[in-house]
């Protein structure tokens, strides 16, 4: 329904403040009323100033009293620019109320007398036009959403420029990323004195292989000369000269005047010149408390990189983490989009390729190293034995692949070299998850951490809840499971694994095992509902019966002769399941 004809009174009131107005100010001529084709309610008039007659339209959204009319040019009047507060030529005039501070008590009126305010401090009896502080802030996406080519400064690019001196002119290599609506620019690499690089430490490396190189240069300009003219690309060069310099054959060019940045595309052919719009370098800000600087240094080992997996090791990068080992052997197929955190740019590409590309383009400073492996697959023995090594230097391991097999395998990996083991599941039916961690000296190992949870199902009178399928690992059970509910178990994982890596004494996990509900099925009386599970603390290794002395110095004796016969022959093992069998 329509304001004014649903709210009849309210249309009166604001008919009535209207008249009062006018009758009571001099610069206040009333034209009268009409609707327009959108059936929006407006009300002409003039207002008059020093002068000058400016022809306004009071606008009436569908939705009033909820949200404020507008105050804008007249139709003939649409292409006049008449204050620094105003949304382009013919827009809407930046008032007092709007649609931050607006209350529906505040009627057409006060707009009139809000815009005559504005309008008379702007330009005044003198004609001189006077800065009113702006009540709105425009931010950067609503300036340049109506421009196409951009260049981005980075902080590191503000430092490097900071230490050049006035006049010089450093050949550059520039990365155009095109997208749908923008394409930008960004330095990769700079030439500086003494045929040294700088590299942009920010810009992921595998961008390169999707972005466009040019070749372009960096000037740091002179704070006394005028920017060059854009006029034509032989004024452009001209103005180099006058300043002492000479314009490189390049495409692109970056302009630093004091703080500021100018970005341009030269056109030879055409002799033109582009101006790019400049984004500039983001002021540092704290995003992250100062336990996640410590990760940087940490290794995570991610087995599985299927639906929870490339979560996680998303979730991790973004967290800071700087190392990773990534285990998998399968490829990414369309299906797998449903659930998975890549997408079209990497099928057909080895999960672990697309997960270290993912891992990068989020923390380019981050480090991934792969292993194209099936855990408990047909793999070679030497294979298998090489890769639990690699785990063994990992300082958390995560098992994401919800394959008992593989968790075996993980279990002993834990065990032996002393690390932390996480794991994580969705339920089959996306209905809730597990997530569960194993820490060397506090939990019990992670084969006796998951026969207690089996037998905590059990005193309920069920059996452990099955996986849903696929995580990476194997690929012939389709998962029943939707992205929304593999991202909160995925979410959960994430963190109890940051939690470990800072780490945070006491944890700010005190149980090590939780069930956790997303629906109302199975255990779960409704979503978010959470079982903690008490698995207690580490248990004492059980040894073999001890040796006399005699016998002890037997078995010694034994595997020294064994060592001695040792010779150290080629084995027919293979070390890296990478290497295609003959």
């Amino acid at each position: 329904m329509i304001w004014y004809i649903e709210n009849y009174e309210r249309s009166r009131r604001e008919r009535e403040k209207l008249e009062e107005l006018a009758t009571t100010v001099d610069w206040l001529a009333p034209l009268g009323w009409r609707i327009d084709k959108l059936l929006r309610l407006i009300w002409d008039a003039d207002i008059a100033i020093a002068g000058r007659v400016y022809k306004v339209s009071l606008c009436y959204p569908n939705h009033f009293p909820h949200s404020p009319p507008l105050v804008l040019p007249r139709k003939d009047n649409d292409r006049e620019r008449w204050s620094s507060h105003q949304y382009g030529a013919g827009g809407e005039l930046c008032l007092e109320y709007g649609p931050d501070n607006w209350h529906p008590d505040v009627t057409g009126a006060d707009m009139i007398v809000s815009a005559h305010g504005l309008l008379e401090s702007e330009g005044g009896a003198s004609n001189q036009r006077e800065a009113i502080p702006s009540r709105h802030k425009v931010t950067l996406g609503q300036e340049l959403r109506f421009t196409v080519g951009r260049f981005l400064a980075t902080r590191s690019l503000v430092g490097l420029v900071e230490r050049m001196d006035e006049g010089i002119v450093l050949p550059a290599t520039l990365v155009i990323l095109f997208r749908e609506g923008a394409y930008t620019h960004v330095i990769s690499s700079v030439e500086t004195a003494g045929n040294a690089k700088w590299t942009e430490p920010m810009f992921p490396k595998v961008l390169l292989f999707e972005g466009y190189e040019r070749s372009g240069a960096l000037v740091r300009w002179p704070e006394r000369m005028p920017t060059p003219s854009t006029e034509t690309l032989a004024s452009f060069k001209e103005n180099f000269r006058a300043a002492g310099l000479v314009l490189p054959d390049v495409t692109k060019l970056i302009l630093v005047k004091g703080p500021d940045f100018n970005a341009y595309s030269l056109w030879q052919d055409d002799d033109t010149v582009t101006e790019l719009s400049v984004i500039p370098a983001q002021m540092q800000a704290v995003r992250l408390d100062e336990g996640h600087y410590a990760i940087r240094e940490r290794k995570v080992s991610i087995v599985g990189c299927g639906s929870i997996g490339s979560k996680v090791a998303a979730m991790m990068a973004r967290a800071g983490v700087g190392r990773f080992l990534l285990v998998d052997d399968d490829l990414l197929l369309p299906d797998n989009f449903v659930r998975h955190d890549l997408d079209w740019r990497e099928v057909g590409a080895h999960k672990t390729d697309g997960v270290a590309r993912r891992i990068q383009l989020v923390n380019p400073a981050a480090t991934c190293e792969q292993r194209k492996h099936r855990l408990g697959g047909q793999e070679s023995s030497g294979s298998i034995e090489t890769l639990i090594k690699s785990l063994g230097d990992s300082d958390l391991i995560v098992d994401c692949t919800a394959d008992s097999s593989v968790f075996n395998y993980l279990c002993a990996a834990g065990t032996v070299w002393g690390k932390p083991l996480l794991w994580a599941e969705v339920f089959a039916g996306g209905f809730g998850g597990i997530i569960a961690r194993s820490r060397p000296q506090m939990d019990p190992d992670p084969a006796t951490m998951r026969r207690i949870i089996e037998a905590w199902w059990q005193d309920r009178g069920r059996i452990a809840e099955s996986p849903a399928g696929d995580y990476g690992a194997t690929s012939d059970v389709p998962m029943v499971a939707d992205d929304a509910d593999v991202t909160v178990i995925a979410a959960h994982a994430a963190r109890m694994g940051i939690d470990l890596l800072i780490p945070h004494e006491p944890s700010a996990y005190p149980y090590s095992a939780y069930i956790i509900g997303l629906s109302k099925a199975g255990i779960f009386d409704g979503a978010f509902e959470t079982y903690p599970i008490e698995v207690g603390s580490a248990r004492a290794t059980t040894h073999q019966v001890a040796l006399d002395p005699n016998e002890a110095a037997a078995e010694l004796l034994r595997l020294a002769q064994l060592l001695s016969e040792h010779k150290d022959d080629d084995s027919s093992d293979a070390t890296d399941s990478q290497t295609p069998p003959p």
